[in-house]
């Protein structure tokens, strides 16, 4: 087949899509199952310590959601460090007493945020083990809209992933977390690369990792300059991954040629 032409917006993707024939099912070769976590375990629930002791009903949710959301915005303001739980509890509009029903303290917070986020990473890990797929490999659209789905995530969680080195260093379970939540993204782009690709990649791990690195760093880059990750930007992140990864027009050397 011959590789997708260069977008140059979405609404050119959507052209693009338009025209490309049907999709051959999915069952052409069986997805492989990710894991639940880097680790084996299952991701918990996203609760602050106080808050795992009892049944929440729904506005002890809502109210916890709360605190969360400001917490994000706090560190996105002020960062991590600055960040005390009286500027949580100002943006959220709610009592310190309310926020201890919920957390310990600030470190129970970003570890409830972190869970969370791992949690989100792992969904889109599993992901990309249902990309419709012709000929062994994925369709542009396809990459395409996975990875619009990874910068919502990375906007979202945005001053986590700005600052996880920092996070990192609180304690030995936020770093198993962390390692966990970008663990999982790279091994399903591993097992999505595979050995067998056009581009016959010597290390599908390391090629994962590379896009992962690429995606966060082009994010935080664009969020340090002040510009928005647009349809645009998309098109050619996906354009620029497809083309060196899964374009069978594009030959790379042989494998320890």
């Amino acid at each position: 087949m011959a590789p997708p032409p260069v977008p140059r917006a979405a609404a050119g993707a959507a052209v693009e899509q338009r025209k490309r024939p049907p999709r051959k099912a999915a069952a052409s070769r069986p997805a492989k199952a990710a894991p639940a976590a880097s680790n084996g375990t299952a991701w918990r629930d996203a609760v602050g310590g106080p808050a795992s002791k009892r049944v929440l009903r729904s506005q002890g949710r809502r109210t916890m959601r709360r605190l969360l959301d400001a917490a994000m915005v706090a560190f996105d303001q002020r960062g991590y460090y600055d960040t005390r739980v009286n500027d949580v509890v100002e943006i959220a509009k709610t009592s310190h007493g309310t926020f201890y029903l919920y957390f310990s303290n600030k470190e129970d917070l970003v570890r409830a945020l972190v869970i969370e986020a791992g949690a989100e990473a792992q969904r889109l890990a599993d992901s990309l083990n249902m990309l419709p797929e012709r000929s062994g490999a994925p369709q542009w659209a396809d990459l395409r809209e996975w990875i619009a789905a990874f910068s919502s995530l990375w906007v979202r969680y945005a001053p986590l992933f700005r600052a996880w080195t920092d996070l990192a260093k609180m304690d030995p379970e936020l770093t198993s977390l962390l390692e966990q939540t970008f663990s999982v993204i790279t091994e399903a782009l591993a097992r999505l690369i595979g050995p067998d690709t056009s581009c016959q990649i010597a290390d599908s791990r390391a090629a994962g990792m590379a896009v992962l690195a690429m995606l966060d760093g082009f994010h935080g880059l664009r969020k340090f300059v002040g510009q928005p990750v647009d349809d645009a930007a998309l098109d050619t992140l996906a354009t620029m991954i497809h083309r060196a990864l899964f374009d069978s027009s594009v030959r790379g050397p042989s494998v320890g040629g």
